[in-house]
């Protein structure tokens, strides 16, 4: 996505070269997408639950802490 769209930015970490940012962020499996710190899933999904997750991370906050759904 962020190839397609220049306003949309995506940074890859190798987890076996920096374990404590994975600690951080809780990674317990990849990919592990975390969409404005807002919305997480790990593991590959369909476009459709993709898309849903962009635009839930895109509503304004809810007061919840990462509020995504972790599948």
């Amino acid at each position: 996505m962020a190839v397609e769209f220049p306003n949309v930015t995506a940074d890859v970490i190798e987890a076996s070269e920096f374990p404590e940012l994975c600690q951080s962020y809780g990674v317990t499996g990849v990919p592990k997408i975390i969409i404005n710190d807002k919305v997480e899933f790990v593991g590959a999904v369909p476009e459709q639950h993709f898309v849903a997750a962009i635009k839930q991370a895109l509503e304004p906050d809810s007061g919840d802490d990462k509020g995504g759904s972790e599948s």
